[in-house]
């Protein structure tokens, strides 16, 4: 019976259909019989291990995408979170400009709560200061404007942040702007 079968199967791969108006006759082509000892046992275990291995390929498939989406999603606001970044610093300028008199402080106090309320829709947006708490130099996370020969700290100390710094989950959207230690040049 299995032979039966194996022979109709190689009758019905003898012709092709190529489009509805011309086909190919392969008797005159070699064909390939199928092996004798192949089972059906065997075939189906063939069969389920590329079914196993389609499904694995389908759901790598699925998670990178879900990745890539994601890393849009997060990485896409950059540029627009550059630009807020620069309104913030504005905001910090006018505040440490206004007066002390009276008219000066309501501006101020007005100031602050926009600056605060830009902050926390940064932080919302997973936009976060880098710490200024660090004083060991990363090129990672600063940029160093300006070193200053000091004896007495470490060198790659910071001494002094000039422009705060943002990241976006963990990766740097703009590097503080930091003065550091060196060592002094002896001569």
């Amino acid at each position: 019976m299995n032979d039966n079968k194996k022979e109709q199967d190689l009758e019905n791969q003898k012709e092709v259909l190529i489009d509805e108006e011309n086909t190919i006759d392969l008797e005159s082509e070699s064909v390939e019989e199928l092996p004798e000892e192949a089972s059906e046992e065997d075939t189906i275990k063939d069969l389920e291990d590329q079914l196993l291995r389609a499904k694995a390929e389908v759901q790598n498939v699925r998670r990178i995408a879900a990745q890539e989406v994601t890393k849009a999603r997060l990485f896409g606001v950059e540029a627009l979170a550059k630009d807020f970044l620069s309104v913030a610093d504005n905001l910090e300028r006018a505040i440490d400009s206004c007066a002390d008199d009276e008219n000066s402080l309501i501006i101020k106090e007005g100031l602050e709560l926009t600056l605060k309320s830009l902050e926390s829709s940064l932080k919302s947006s997973g936009i976060e200061q880098i710490s200024i708490e660090e004083k060991s130099f990363d090129p990672d996370k600063h940029e160093a404007i300006s070193l200053v020969e000091d004896d007495n700290l470490e060198p790659n100390t910071i001494i002094d942040f000039v422009q705060k710094g943002y990241s976006i989950m963990d990766r740097t959207l703009r590097p503080a702007k930091v003065v550091v230690s060196k060592k002094s040049q002896e001569k």
